[in-house]
């Protein structure tokens, strides 16, 4: 086996088995006691299931890479000098694309309703969210993208690890108590292809995974502040996911011709 099917096998096991492990945890303890929820049992098994990508990242960062890899994963994960373009796409994108779902689901016109409260604390919950979300990005991002891109062209990279993140959400999905529950599933499978596409594209332009942390964290805190695409069965929403999905595969496959011919290269593509 090589190095690359290696670790790309060791982080799929180890942030899918811990997520149905912990999330299959709950659901049976659910059934068989009376814990309520909230309490420290369900909290710990959500935080290991949850944590997942973040943990396989850790874990194979630790045992599996030599001292340079180390050296770079870390250099990459802080790496915060980037072009001032890809800082707001970052910060602003996930209330552009959640805006524009909204209008589109609510037929063109649409009050979120925020309290002041809420854009007092904005900046706390994006705090939160990058611990609770945006984390994942340590395996998503600084993992699997850095292992595929190597072999795989873009495109690929940002559908395969978008379907694999929703999939991934499969379990929040069968249990009551998390608001997946009353998701449409397709729905959703459509937007983490689309913000798996977009992350792909910025962290292939920056090399930078606090980018994708903060780009993660940051579609978490908008839906938090309602300005979430809504997980419903919506004809627009999901040709505008489509659509939205496509735009940025073309945008990929013209920055992974450009990678593979840059334009001063003097290639002949007659």
């Amino acid at each position: 086996m090589s190095k690359r099917v290696k670790r790309i096998s060791v982080f799929l096991a180890f942030t899918f088995g811990l997520m149905y492990l912990s999330h299959g945890l709950i659901a049976f303890l659910l059934e068989t006691t009376s814990l309520a929820w909230g309490s420290f049992p369900f909290n710990t098994l959500m935080i290991i299931g949850g944590g997942a990508p973040a943990f396989a990242a850790l874990y194979m960062v630790w045992t599996m890479y030599d001292k340079r890899e180390k050296r770079v994963y870390w250099e990459r994960t802080y790496l915060y000098q980037a072009p001032w373009f890809w800082w707001v796409v970052t910060l602003l994108s996930p209330l552009l694309i959640g805006l524009i779902a909204n209008l589109i689901y609510y037929g063109g016109w649409w009050n979120p309703d925020v309290q002041t409260g809420q854009i007092i604390a904005f900046p706390l919950t994006l705090v939160t969210m990058i611990v609770f979300g945006g984390m994942e990005e340590l395996g998503w991002r600084g993992i699997l993208q850095d292992t595929l891109s190597k072999h795989v062209s873009l495109p690929i990279i940002g559908v395969v690890i978008g379907l694999l993140w929703g999939l991934w959400h499969g379990p929040l999905f069968l249990i009551d108590e998390f608001a997946h529950y009353h998701f449409d599933f397709s729905t959703y499978l459509l937007s983490t292809i689309a913000y798996s596409l977009l992350l792909t594209l910025v962290v292939h332009k920056t090399n930078s995974i606090l980018l994708a942390i903060l780009l993660h964290a940051g579609m978490n805190a908008f839906g938090n502040l309602g300005f979430g695409i809504p997980m419903e069965v919506h004809a627009g929403l999901r040709i505008y996911l489509l659509l939205l999905s496509l735009v940025l595969v073309l945008m990929l496959h013209w920055v992974d011709r450009d990678k593979h011919f840059p334009r001063n290269a003097g290639v002949s593509r007659s």
